[in-house]
Parts: C-alpha cells; sequence; structure tokens
C-alpha cells in the first residue's frame, strides 16, 4: 500500500495536506472520508470507515478541511470554501475510479453531498449523523443514513422526512458521536458500524 500527500491550498491560507491510501496501482475503487466539523478521520466512527475500506479492497481519500490545518473556528458563513477546498482534493483522484462512495459525518453529509452535485461521476453515500440540511441531499442522492436514539441534532421527527428509497439504521442510545457513556456500550456499537460498512462496500 502506498501513501501519498496531496497538497491542496486553502481558503484559511494554509496547505492542506490530504492522505491519499493506494492499495495497488489500477485499483478502480475508492472511499472518501469527509469529516465532521469537530470530528476528524482519526475519530472512532471515520478511523474504522477507513480500515474498513482499506480491508474490503478500496483506495481511501482521509480528508481535512482548511479551517482544520489552520486550527481554526468555523464560520458557518465559510462552509462553502470547506465545499471548493473538499472538491479540489476529490477531483484530483476521483476520475481513476469507476466506484467511489462517500462515507460523511455530521457537517461533512452536506459537504459530501455538494462535492457530488460538483462531479460527473456515480457515487454511493453513507451519511453519519446527519442534520436537517443533509436532507435534500439525501433524498437527491440516497443512500444510507445512520444516526443515535440520543443524537441531540438529527432525530426520528428529521428522519421522517427522507425518501423511502433510502435505508435509515437507528443506533440505540447513541449520542452525535455514535457513542455512549459506557465504553462497553461504544464498543459494540462500533462493531455494528463496522458490520454496516463491510455490507455497504461490498454491494
Amino acid at each position: 500500500m502506498k501513501l501519498e500527500i496531496l497538497n491542496v491550498p486553502s481558503f484559511w491560507g494554509v496547505e492542506i495536506k490530504q492522505r491519499y491510501y493506494q492499495i495497488h496501482e489500477g485499483n478502480k475503487k475508492l472511499v472518501v472520508l469527509f469529516p465532521g466539523q469537530n470530528y476528524p478521520c482519526n475519530k472512532p466512527t471515520l478511523h474504522f470507515a477507513g480500515t474498513s475500506a482499506i480491508q474490503s479492497g478500496f483506495d481511501l481519500l482521509i480528508l481535512e478541511y482548511g479551517y482544520q490545518a489552520a486550527r481554526a473556528d468555523l464560520d458557518r458563513n465559510e462552509v462553502r470554501r470547506v465545499v471548493e477546498d473538499s472538491y479540489e482534493s476529490v477531483k484530483q483522484v476521483v476520475h481513476k475510479y469507476n466506484q467511489v462512495a462517500f462515507i460523511s459525518k455530521s457537517l461533512g453529509t452536506i459537504i459530501a453531498g455538494e462535492v457530488h452535485g460538483k462531479l460527473d461521476v456515480p457515487i454511493k453515500h453513507i451519511f453519519l449523523t446527519p442534520n436537517k440540511d443533509t436532507i435534500p441531499y439525501v433524498n437527491k442522492f440516497n443512500g444510507i443514513v445512520v444516526y443515535g436514539t440520543k443524537d441531540q441534532v438529527f432525530n426520528e421527527e428529521l428522519a421522517s422526512g427522507i425518501n423511502k428509497e433510502n435505508e435509515i439504521i437507528t443506533i440505540m442510545n447513541a449520542n452525535h458521536s455514535l457513542e455512549t457513556n459506557d465504553v462497553e456500550e461504544s464498543v459494540e456499537i462500533l462493531k455494528k458500524l463496522v458490520k454496516i460498512y463491510m455490507h455497504f462496500l461490498k454491494e
């Protein structure tokens, strides 16, 4: 496996160093991870999404956002800049693949939807812990939605706005990080998530 760093200039004046793992030359399958606003890709939910992708034979692009690289706070008016930086990152490599999956979390579900709209390639999605602004992207592009019953951002009422073509998976007792206050229960949730990832990537 080869690790390549994609250097992408950002609105925040720093160069983003996107990690791009290639399983083997000529591989045609890619997963892109879109982090949450304060939930980078090295946190459990996304870390294990990435390792599941590699184990399933996918190349992996792990995104960081410009404000994260700059160690700055995000102004919601700057989300468009995050989209632009993420699109510039993804478009460097996506043309090499005929099977592409976006796994996104929270704010990342919106970024993933916006980036998908700028690309002319088929993409399948897992939307982890979305928010109400994600719903139009879910209904446009379809995918799997995963959220916890104790998520303060997304709930059953919002989930009712998602078209029935999509699969909705609720995780009992899980919060917006898809964890609980109990360590063993959180590990069990991770096991469930890995099964979801592996099944999704094999389809």
